[in-house]
């Protein structure tokens, strides 16, 4: 008799090692075998149906957070696009910014020299239709730069007859410049 329990424990044994080595291969699925045989026993039946319903709300919960992980993943990228973005503006803003300023001070100098100079043109409209002597004489006391653009400005023969009543040493100062200023 022993050898009869002998028999059947190492045919257990052996068994259940071959289960063992199936399981670990691949070749059984075990969890599938324990479950079908859970749900076939009737006492046991409630509590797997129980336990399918929270296997499946497990997987949706699961499903669900990769989907919000995913989403997040998407807005961060989309944030740090926008940053990016928001960065270029306001450079481009700022450069536009500094820009109009620019265009700003050049339109002011360029209408102060377009005012300048309508008001050296009038001058020199003015000393042209003066005496020559009345005009060398005025002209004779203003700042040899006023003096020198008004000349410019007037027509040469007028120009030429008020630097012959000029002093010699003005005239030829004014002279050197007009010829430097072309």
């Amino acid at each position: 008799m022993r050898r009869w329990f002998l028999v059947i424990g190492l045919l257990l044994v052996a068994i259940i090692s071959a289960f063992v080595v199936f399981s670990i291969t691949g070749v059984i699925d075990t969890p599938a075998l324990v479950w079908n045989a859970a749900q076939s026993i009737s006492w046991l039946k409630p509590h797997a149906a129980t336990y399918s319903r929270g296997l499946d709300v497990e997987g949706w919960m699961d499903e669900q957070q990769r989907e919000i992980d995913r989403q997040l993943a998407e807005l961060r990228q989309s944030e740090e696009a926008l940053q990016q973005l928001q960065t270029q503006l306001d450079q481009r803003s700022q450069l536009l910014d500094q820009r109009e300023q620019n265009l700003n001070e050049r339109e002011e100098t360029l209408q102060k020299e377009l005012t300048e100079r309508r008001n050296i043109q009038r001058l020199a409209e003015i000393y042209t239709e003066m005496p020559v002597e009345e005009a060398a004489r005025i002209l004779e006391k203003m700042e040899q730069q006023l003096v020198l653009d008004i000349l410019v400005e007037m027509d040469m023969r007028d120009a030429a007859d008020i630097l012959t009543m000029f002093p010699t040493n003005l005239a030829v100062s004014l002279t050197k410049q007009m010829g430097r200023a072309d």
